[in-house]
């Protein structure tokens, strides 16, 4: 028996049916993304045939449709899409780092109450604060806005980038931030000079789970906009109308929001790797 086919060790299995395993949930994992890709370049007749038809002559009609500029165009729901996910990306980061490094610098009285209520915000269901964040919106008068979706998704995600910064943030060693303080880096520099570049693996995975959360939210862009700041996923529901559902469209919306997050994992997925693995070895 060669060594490849021999078993690492106890309830370890070879190397072979691990890989082979691996590629098996890679397909799993794929498939469903590939072939909504393929719908969305199919037309009516190729999606409903039987058998299904995998290779076809693509028809790029909803793809110019909605990247065009005409009055079906998805840009401007692409662009509000971009613009809340990215600023509340930024805001979450400069506030929730803080945060978390004051939780993991300093210990004050009821810290670690503090930590844990903050985290228990997220335990109940956003569906709760909607009728009271519409009225008040309302009473103020900023519906259908840009400001209101970034600060729901800020407040939304400050908790658990928080939590997840805080981790990272107590793997460095104080001693760094001592010596800088040494040589007469005052907070802030030593802060901006030292920690933060030592916990940019974690900082780059707590903004991409940030901008995929505020990126793909639904619920608030769908009861808090109306007209002007209609998201990508608010215009992917609208594919499905009273009569039919325009399975095309749908489709195409639906890569059109996959792309974002695909790319923004794929650039900086190395920094992801770096923080899942950071303490595995020493």
């Amino acid at each position: 028996m060669s060594g490849n086919d021999e078993q690492i060790g106890p309830g370890i299995p070879s190397f072979p049916l691990t890989r082979g395993l691996m590629f098996v949930l890679l397909g799993f994992s794929l498939f469903p993304i590939v072939w909504i890709m393929l719908t969305s370049i199919k037309t009516e007749l190729n999606i409903f045939s039987i058998p299904p038809q995998v290779f076809v002559r693509p028809d790029f009609t909803s793809y110019a449709k909605f990247l065009g500029l005409g009055t079906r165009s998805a840009l401007p729901f692409i662009w509000n899409s971009l613009f809340i996910a990215v600023v509340t990306t930024v805001l979450t980061l400069l506030i929730s780092s803080l945060a978390a490094y004051a939780f993991s610098r300093y210990r004050f009285r009821w810290s670690g109450h503090l930590l844990v209520l903050m985290l228990a915000t997220r335990l109940l269901p956003p569906v709760t604060a909607v009728v009271p964040l519409y009225l008040v919106f309302r009473y103020l008068g900023i519906l259908d806005t840009k400001l209101i979706l970034i600060m729901v998704y800020t407040a939304l995600n400050i908790p658990f980038a928080t939590w997840l910064m805080k981790a990272f943030f107590d793997g460095i060693p104080k001693d760094l931030e001592e010596a800088a303080a040494l040589d007469g880096c005052g907070a802030l520099r030593t802060l901006a000079r030292v920690t933060f570049p030592l916990a940019s693996s974690g900082i780059a995975a707590t903004s991409i789970f940030v901008f995929l959360l505020a990126w793909n939210e639904f619920m608030f862009a769908f009861m808090l906009t109306s007209v002007n700041v209609r998201t990508m996923p608010v215009r992917l529901a609208e594919t499905i109308g009273e009569m039919q559902v325009f399975w095309q469209d749908m489709a195409t919306l639906a890569t059109l929001i996959m792309l974002p997050a695909l790319l923004v994992g794929f650039f900086m997925q190395r920094y992801l790797i770096r923080a899942l693995t950071a303490g595995a070895v020493k």
